[in-house]
């Protein structure tokens, strides 16, 4: 079985060239909580997590998070939230690109790969979900652990199980 076989075919991706405010609807329109980053010509560029996002908004989150004295005082945390979002200027929101904060550093699938070699990058890249791509790196879908397993446990792609149900 191909990488093409179980992939989703429908992905939402982000235009290297999409301001915050577009990548913050396309995210929370279709409630993704990743985007690969594509150029003009399809190619995949760059990876956008919601986590990249938190980043911004909220660039103290994580470390308000290992706090465990502000957890405790929950009127001080919603404040020092409330704060984070006040000192983010929206007015800059044209001014940030994807290609801005996107990651370079990323992995993918081919979606002529076999399925057992995307199971064992996923588990390489201790990730949940890869863009396929095709030979000219135009993205063409995602794979998702899930589909994986599901496929090599079955023996037949996820979307062929649900059409038998």
């Amino acid at each position: 079985m191909k990488v093409r076989d179980v992939m989703r075919k429908q992905v939402v991706s982000i235009a290297q060239n999409n301001t915050l405010s577009d990548i913050v609807r396309a995210f929370v329109e279709n409630h993704i909580s990743m985007a690969p980053v594509v150029d003009a010509a399809e190619r995949v560029v760059g990876l956008i997590t919601v986590h990249d996002l938190a980043d911004i908004f909220l660039p103290r989150y994580f470390d308000l998070l290992r706090d465990f004295a502000a957890l405790q005082d929950k009127g001080q945390l919603a404040s020092l939230f409330d704060t984070a979002f006040m000192n983010f200027d929206r007015s800059q929101d044209n001014l940030i690109l994807a290609a801005d904060i996107m990651k370079t550093h990323i992995d993918w699938v081919r979606d002529d790969d076999s399925l057992l070699q995307a199971a064992s990058r996923l588990q390489v890249q201790r990730q949940q979900r890869l863009p396929v791509i095709d030979r000219d790196r135009k993205l063409v879908g995602m794979l998702s652990d899930f589909e994986v397993i599901l496929a090599l446990l079955s023996g037949k792609p996820a979307g062929r199980m649900a059409a038998r149900s």
